[in-house]
Order: structure tokens, then sequence, then C-alpha cells
């Protein structure tokens, strides 16, 4: 099975970071959300090449992308509606979590451990985060008070949410920002339970497939 070149995983695992990094910090600076948009942009397009290799994914992952790049840069012009914004986060969790899966079929097929599986498994584990980010600023927007988030935290593009989303993935769990409702509270403890069960499976599948091929260059006695 063939998804892309590592260079494609690099380049998206390093965008990924950017806009990790920029989201807590972006109503500190107006250049700073043009900078967001523009990263979470990269992502989608990105995102779009890294499974060129498939068939048909590429194009659903453009369809799913189209609704999300509309409702992002809607808000510069400030022509985003809450109808906008539910059908962009609609379609960018779709959108992660196609691409999360895909990837993730890629790592688990591929027979070897090199920087490009090193870069993909890292990249599912920010896509998690980033989907999950879309999925509660979903909840929040169907459901308003789903959250109790202070008031000194920002909502601008969900980016508290998406802060929320990477301290429960990681089990930090600093409890500035906490889950009300019962759909917010099951989400919250989804994404604990797979990010660490992620990482778990994961480190055991890679160490799994480098003692399989330090065996097999072994010489035969």
């Amino acid at each position: 099975m063939k998804i892309s070149t590592p260079k494609r995983f690099h380049s998206l695992l390093i965008i990924l970071l950017l806009t990790i990094i920029i989201s807590p910090i972006l109503d500190e600076n107006r250049i700073l959300t043009i900078v967001f948009d523009i990263a979470l942009s990269l992502i989608l397009i990105v995102g779009c090449f890294t499974v060129s290799r498939y068939k048909f994914t590429p194009w659903v992952a453009m369809i799913l992308a189209i609704p999300m790049l509309l409702s992002t840069w809607s808000t510069q012009f400030d022509l985003n509606t809450p109808q906008l914004q539910i059908v962009g986060n609609i379609s960018g969790s779709a959108y992660f979590a196609l691409l999360s899966v895909t990837i993730l079929g890629f790592i688990f097929t591929t027979r070897s451990v090199n920087g490009e599986i090193i870069s993909a498994a890292l990249v599912v584990y920010l896509l998690l985060g980033v989907l999950w980010g879309f999925g509660y600023n979903l909840i929040d927007l169907l459901h308003p008070g789903s959250f109790n988030v202070p008031d000194h935290f920002t909502r601008t593009e969900g980016s508290s949410y998406m802060y929320y989303s990477f301290i429960t993935l990681t089990t930090v769990g600093y409890g500035d920002i906490t889950p009300i409702s019962g759909m917010a509270r099951s989400l919250s403890m989804l994404e604990g339970i797979i990010g660490q069960s992620y990482m778990a499976v994961l480190v055991a599948r890679l160490v799994g497939m480098q003692v399989a091929i330090s065996m097999s260059k072994e010489p035969r006695k």
C-alpha cells in the first residue's frame, strides 16, 4: 500500500505543530489569526496530497475540506454565520477523521520502521487532537453551555476547545475548562482513552516491527 512520500508527512507534521502553537494566542494579535487560517488551510490542502495515492480518498477529502475552508476564511470578512460554523465544524471533523483513519491504515500495514512511519504516527496523534477540538466546538455550537469556559479564554475559531482537546488527549487535565453536559463528558472520556490507547498500541507496534526486522537480519545458524 502506498500513500505518499516522507516529505509530505514531515510537512504536515510541521504545519500541525504551527497551528497548535498559534491557536491559544489568537486574540493577542490580529496577524496571528491570519497565520492560523493560512496554517489550517495548508493542513487541509497538504492532507489531500498526503492521501493522493488512493483512488477516491483525496476527492472525498477535498469535498469535506471546502466547507471548512469557507467557514475559516469567512471570519476574516465578518461573514461567518452560526449555520456556516456548524457545517464547517461537521466537515472539519469528518475530514480529520478520514485523514486519521487513512494514515493509520498506512502505519499498520507497513513492514518497516523509518522516518516516514514515525512522522506519520505523530501526525495521526496530532490529528486526533484537532479532530476532537472540532468536535467540542461543534457540541458548544449545537448546545451552548456544554462546557464551563472561563471568561478570559478566547473562543476565536474554537481555539479554547483546541487547547482543551490536547490537554485531554495527553491526560494532563488542568481543570480550567470542564465539560458539563453528558455529551461533552462522554466525548472527553473517549478522547482520553483513545489518546492513551493509541500511544500504547503504537509503541508496541513500532517496537515489534523493529524487533522483527532485527531478527530477520541475523545470520541463521
